[in-house]
């Protein structure tokens, strides 16, 4: 049985649902440390200039894991709140495209209910993008699981108390990941290879948040 799993980030690009894709269970990684430098509260998506990045604003104090990070929902500097904002850049740059109208107001629903919690947020994405997708997984949150061990030992933990035979770690675990931990268990890595499809606009950039997929050809190209 094949375990993998990933951090909840913000509008997740299409490498996070190819990784799920390819698994049995899939971690969700919801009590790690927050990265501000990562695409926990942050992604892209594609504008006429090539793209933007969309920014989920935070109530941030100390380290703190993911799911404890609190979303600022305050005008700022006399601005909309951020979710109308998201919302507005999104309708201007996918309205045309062909799926828009299929997916638009169940999206708009998850941004429409105010989340206070960063983690929250991305995990009502995440489940949409799941259902729209068609993909057929089983999800587990690892702040429910009870380990204490950290890093490597703690993935393996994990997937050894699911029953796992194979973690799927990304590409980047060949960087941090401690393989000696995992004895039995065999570590794959993933190899993902970014599908083109027409984008709204001339050219195509690659990596945008998997919306822009889903509002172009409506499902995972190929």
């Amino acid at each position: 049985m094949i375990v993998a799993g990933h951090q909840p980030t913000y509008l997740p690009y299409l490498g996070f649902f190819d990784k799920m894709s390819k698994s049995d269970i899939f971690m969700i990684l919801d009590d790690v440390q927050f990265n501000k430098k990562d695409f926990q509260h942050r992604n892209r998506i594609r504008i006429p200039e090539g793209w933007k990045w969309l920014t989920v604003p935070i109530v941030k104090e100390g380290k703190i894991p993911i799911n404890e990070i609190l979303i600022n929902n305050q005008k700022i500097n006399g601005k909309p709140v951020w979710s109308d904002t998201h919302l507005r850049i999104i309708d201007i740059n996918y309205n045309k495209t062909p799926y828009y109208e299929s997916y638009i107001e169940d999206l708009s629903k998850i941004y429409n209910r105010k989340h206070t919690h960063l983690a929250d947020l991305n995990l009502s994405i995440i489940q949409y993008l799941i259902k729209a997708f068609e993909i057929d997984i089983e999800l587990v949150y690892s702040s429910k699981l009870g380990f204490t061990t950290t890093s490597s030992q703690r993935i393996a933990d994990i997937v050894n108390s699911l029953g796992g035979d194979t973690y799927l770690s990304g590409i980047g675990g060949l960087d941090y990941l401690d393989q000696s931990v995992f004895k039995e268990i065999k570590v794959e890595y993933q190899q993902f290879e970014h599908p083109m499809y027409t984008q709204r606009y001339t050219g195509f950039e690659k990596n945008m948040a998997a919306i822009d997929a889903l509002f172009n050809v409506g499902s995972i190209p190929k």
